[in-house]
C-alpha cells in the first residue's frame, strides 16, 4: 500500500498519474504520520461514531480516521485525486468518498443518506483561503454536528479563539461563539506539508454545545455585525444603525453595558443579552 505520508511517495503517486498539488485548492498534503494520528485521536472518537472529513487529499486522514469511527464519508472536490483512491484507500471498506464542493453540499441529506440522521463528526485540513466559509456554513447547517476538529491557518485559528478584550477578537469570533468554545489542540509546522505552505497551522477543535441562550442565531449576528461595523467606534455608534441614540443608550443602559464600550470587549452572553433588548421585546 501506498505511504501517502512519504514525500518521496506522494511525488512519485503523483508523477505516474499526471497530477501535482492545485494551488486553486489549496493542496498541501499533510506529510507526519505522527500529526495525522494526533490529529484523529484529538477527535475522541469511539468505535460507533460517524465522521464527515473534509478533503480527502490522498487519503492520510481518512485511514486514521477509519480505524477509529464505524463510518467515514469524505468529501473531495479534485476529480483527479479521486482516481487515485482505488490504490490509497483500498481495503477501507467504512470509507466512501463523494465527489463534491464541500461549500455545495447539503450536510443534512448526507446525514440522512450515510449515518442514517445519527450526528456526526467533521474533520478536515480545510483550504486556508475560504476557512472562515466553511467554518460558518458548518456552523449555521443545523446539521447534527457533534465536534469539528480542523487543520487551519494559525492566525486565523488564533483569532477564533481569542478572548473579549484581546486585539484578534473579532465578529468571526463572537458569531462562532454563539455554537460553543474553540480550542487550540496543537500546533503544526509548515514543514509537516508537501509542497510547504507560506504559513504555519494549528489544530482548532470546536465542540458544539447549545446555543448561549434563547436568542434565535439570525438576531445575535446581527447585533454582532452591527457592534463590530467599524471597530474603532463605539458601541452606541454603531448600534445607532439598528434605533435612536435615545433607545440605544436606554438599551446598553439595561444591559448594564457603557455606551463608550467597543464591541471587542463584550462576552457572547452580553450579545444575547443585546439582542433580547433589541428585538424580543
Amino acid at each position: 500500500m501506498v505511504n501517502v505520508t512519504s514525500p518521496r511517495e506522494i511525488t512519485q503517486l503523483l508523477s505516474e498519474n499526471n497530477l501535482s498539488p492545485l494551488k486553486k485548492f489549496g493542496q498541501n498534503f499533510l506529510c507526519d504520520e505522527n500529526i495525522v494520528g494526533k490529529i484523529a485521536g484529538g477527535i475522541g472518537l469511539a468505535e460507533s461514531d460517524y465522521v464527515l472529513e473534509i478533503g480527502t487529499g490522498l487519503g492520510a486522514l481518512t485511514r486514521a480516521l477509519s480505524v477509529r469511527a464505524k463510518k467515514v464519508v469524505s468529501v473531495e472536490i479534485d476529480t483527479g485525486l479521486l482516481a487515485l483512491h482505488s490504490k490509497t484507500l483500498s481495503g477501507f471498506s467504512n470509507v466512501t468518498v463523494i465527489e463534491g464542493d464541500i461549500l455545495k453540499c447539503d450536510l443534512q441529506e448526507i446525514c440522512r443518506t450515510y449515518f442514517g440522521g445519527r450526528p456526526f463528526h467533521v474533520c478536515g485540513n480545510l483550504p486556508y483561503y475560504i476557512t472562515s466559509k466553511i467554518l460558518m456554513m458548518l456552523l449555521e447547517s443545523e446539521a447534527p454536528i457533534l465536534s469539528i476538529t480542523a487543520m487551519v491557518q494559525k492566525e486565523v485559528a488564533q483569532r477564533l479563539c481569542a478572548q473579549p478584550g484581546d486585539t484578534d477578537y473579532s465578529s468571526l469570533t463572537a458569531s462562532c461563539l454563539y455554537y460553543g468554545r474553540p480550542e487550540i489542540l496543537f500546533e503544526v509546522s509548515r514543514n509537516c506539508f508537501y509542497p510547504a505552505p507560506d504559513v504555519d497551522s494549528a489544530i482548532l477543535r470546536f465542540s458544539l454545545d447549545e446555543p448561549l441562550c434563547d436568542v434565535p442565531r439570525e438576531k445575535y449576528v446581527k447585533i454582532v455585525r452591527a457592534a463590530f461595523s467599524m471597530r474603532r467606534k463605539t458601541l452606541l455608534n454603531n448600534l445607532k444603525s439598528l434605533g435612536s441614540a435615545d433607545s440605544v443608550i436606554t438599551i446598553l443602559k439595561n444591559c448594564n453595558i457603557d455606551p463608550k464600550t467597543r464591541a471587542q470587549s463584550l462576552t457572547p452572553v452580553q450579545f444575547c443579552s443585546l439582542a433580547k433588548e433589541f428585538f424580543q421585546k
